[in-house]
């Protein structure tokens, strides 16, 4: 069977040839998986058969299972998916004492699918290989600059002022969460790289446009988790050294200044009554916070779930209600609804068993972090950067199944190191390039062994012969 991506022996420094690998390859397949909410209500999309969720789910999986069946079980992905397992066997336990129906059963069969599979493919299948993470990056960065451009677009036709809604009704936490996932990038490959060139140049612009769109948008949690994860680069940046004096790495120095400038204009439209922050939309909700004026019905029920979510916690503080209860117990009603908080979604339907689980998996997943790496290894520190802005949006909406992506990004710790990777290549190579007729005989038992020595020299003997000159 022909190794599908990535194709040895093509050069992929040629930037159309990169785009055609890119665009025709396992990780676009994916990537429409996870983020098929953003675009499928949309009626130009209209012509796909099936509801894309679905459609891109099956094809991701079927080139996804291929790919692990032709290279080598990669094991620390493989341990992060089996104590995982666990924790999905214990969620179908739950429902034994749980209350939960309707949404219960979905939940875990989502649960089941969706977030088992996306751990697959980040730890198992892109992790293997740091082409692939890369990848899996530049396609995210092509996703968020469309998405920036719809928002752009409707920002214009709406007079440059409020709240903005795109593709047929994608909100603010939709499309904010992925251009909050692009500037990331662009903030971790600029950072470090090094020089004035084209591409930087280019990044740059990328991380301007993204911010411009986190902060028109009205999100307030997606520019948070935008802009938290960027102060890993200024906590890496420290150096002290054997005298005692502290040293900064000079990729810290620009983010330093941009995140003391955006901090700078929040403070200051935070502090000024009179400043019009109209065409703002994401500081103008910000702003009513500050004042103590909690402006939207989500900033009072957010309030309500945190209250629910604590008293429920401590009536099951061990098992928890069991899977999908959250609606039934809060609300005596079966539908969709949950704490907007991954981890009090956890703690008050699984207890501390199934938090206790889910850490092992976070420390499976996270072992593999080090300073240095994340100072020398640019697509380790992009993966934690997007690891911290994930989670940091997991904690203020979604339920468990629609925050499948916290796993796909966590899965991307477990990248290969560049000397990891070419040791790697190296045994490959070795075993490929070993013929059969070479390997040396049988010499396990004694009689072989007699028999090796006894033609070894006349082995050697028509070797000498065929060197000397003719």
């Amino acid at each position: 069977m022909p190794k599908i991506v990535p194709i040895k022996g093509v050069g992929t420094k040629n930037p159309l040839m990169r785009l055609f690998l890119d665009l025709f390859s396992f990780e676009a397949l994916f990537v429409l998986f996870l983020f098929a909410g953003r675009y499928k209500a949309d009626p130009r999309f209209a012509f796909f058969p099936v509801d894309p969720t679905v459609l891109f789910l099956v094809a991701s999986m079927a080139i996804g299972l291929i790919l692990l069946f032709q290279e080598k079980i990669y094991l620390p992905g493989t341990y992060a998916l089996g104590i995982w397992v666990v924790f999905i066997v214990y969620l179908w336990i739950s429902m034994v004492w749980g209350v939960g129906r309707s949404y219960g059963r979905e939940k875990v069969m989502l649960a089941t699918v969706m977030n088992t599979w996306c751990l697959i493919a980040g730890a198992m299948i892109m992790a293997n290989s740091r082409e692939r993470v890369s990848r899996f990056m530049r396609l995210v960065i092509m996703f968020a600059f469309w998405l920036g451009i719809e928002a752009l677009i409707a920002w214009s036709k709406q007079g440059f002022r409020g709240r903005i809604l795109i593709n047929n009704g994608d909100s603010y936490l939709g499309f904010g969460r992925v251009c909050g996932l692009g500037a990331i990038i662009a903030c971790a490959f600029w950072a470090t790289r090094k020089g004035l060139d084209f591409t930087r140049i280019g990044l740059m612009a990328l991380l301007g446009m993204f911010m411009l769109v986190l902060l028109i948008g009205g999100g307030r949690g997606p520019l948070i988790a935008g802009i938290v994860p960027m102060l890993l680069i200024a906590v890496i940046g420290w150096r002290v050294s054997r005298s005692g004096r502290v040293r900064v790495m000079k990729m810290q120095i620009p983010i330093l200044i941009a995140l003391v400038g955006i901090i700078g204009v929040i403070v200051y439209s935070f502090t000024s009554p009179d400043a019009d922050l109209g065409a703002l939309a994401t500081l103008n909700r910000f702003r009513g916070i500050v004042s103590g004026d909690l402006e939207s019905h989500s900033d009072l029920r957010r309030s309500l779930n945190l209250e629910n979510a604590i008293l429920g916690i401590s009536r099951a503080p061990i098992f928890g209600h069991g899977i999908g209860s959250w609606p039934i117990i809060v609300n005596n009603s079966d539908y969709q609804d949950h704490p907007h908080n991954m981890i009090l979604e956890i703690l008050y339907e699984s207890g501390l068993v199934g938090l206790a689980i889910v850490a092992c998996v976070f420390i499976v997943l996270t072992r593999k972090i080090n300073v240095h790496r994340l100072r020398t290894d640019p697509l380790l520190l992009a993966a934690a950067m997007m690891s911290v802005n994930v989670f940091m949006n997991a904690m203020t909406s979604g339920d468990l199944p629609e925050n499948r992506q916290v796993f796909a990004m966590l899965g991307l710790l477990l990248v290969r190191s560049p000397e990891e990777e070419e040791s790697e290549d190296a045994a490959e190579d070795d075993d490929d390039s070993s013929p059969e007729g070479d390997e040396p005989p049988d010499i396990d038992e004694e009689g072989d062994l007699s028999e090796f020595r006894r033609l070894r020299p006349r082995t050697e003997e028509r070797w000498m012969q065929a060197d000397e000159p003719l």
